[in-house]
């Protein structure tokens, strides 16, 4: 079994683990073990019995939307999103210390653009998470907002 933390560019070794059942063979190693999920491919080295982890790379897997669409993906440890990707918090809120785990997901543009200039996560009002969002809509955050802005505190009829 495997248990795989990272930042979103690297994988945590001191927090992930892997561990073998039987109990037998032991003192075997494993070099380049490959592992994908629908996040990201890996390749894992690692001893057995007693386990232990001695090196891991990660390659996440990329989302590719559909014209009219924009990526969003969750926030990465500290905010970290990919390189072609900035970090955006609703609320006036902080990027979390751990990293998100739900899959990347293609919102329509247009929608998403109206939300951000609004200060609202694209996944819904009641959702205060960070986000990680593709650049070509980050000039939508220097757009000048009205006068008379709404406030920037999540609605109270949302139950955080």
């Amino acid at each position: 079994t495997f248990t795989l933390v990272n930042d979103g560019a690297a994988v945590l070794l001191s927090d992930s683990k892997v561990a073998c059942t039987p109990n037998k063979p032991t003192k075997k190693k494993i070099n380049n073990f490959a592992v994908s999920t629908d996040k990201a491919d890996y390749k894992l080295s690692f001893k057995i019995n007693p386990e232990q982890l001695t090196s891991a790379t990660i390659e996440l897997k990329t989302v590719t939307c559909d014209p009219g669409f924009t990526r969003v993906c969750p926030s990465g440890a500290a905010g970290a999103c990919p390189g072609d990707m900035f970090n955006f918090c609703p609320y006036h809120g902080s990027p979390p210390d751990a990293a998100d785990t739900w899959a990347c997901a293609c919102l329509p543009t247009r929608m998403l653009e109206l939300d951000v200039y609004e200060g609202i996560n694209p996944l819904g009002e009641c959702h205060g998470e960070c986000v990680c969002l593709s650049g070509s809509v980050q000039a939508i955050m220097s757009k000048q907002k009205p006068a008379f802005h709404g406030p920037g505190d999540m609605p109270s009829y949302c139950n955080n």
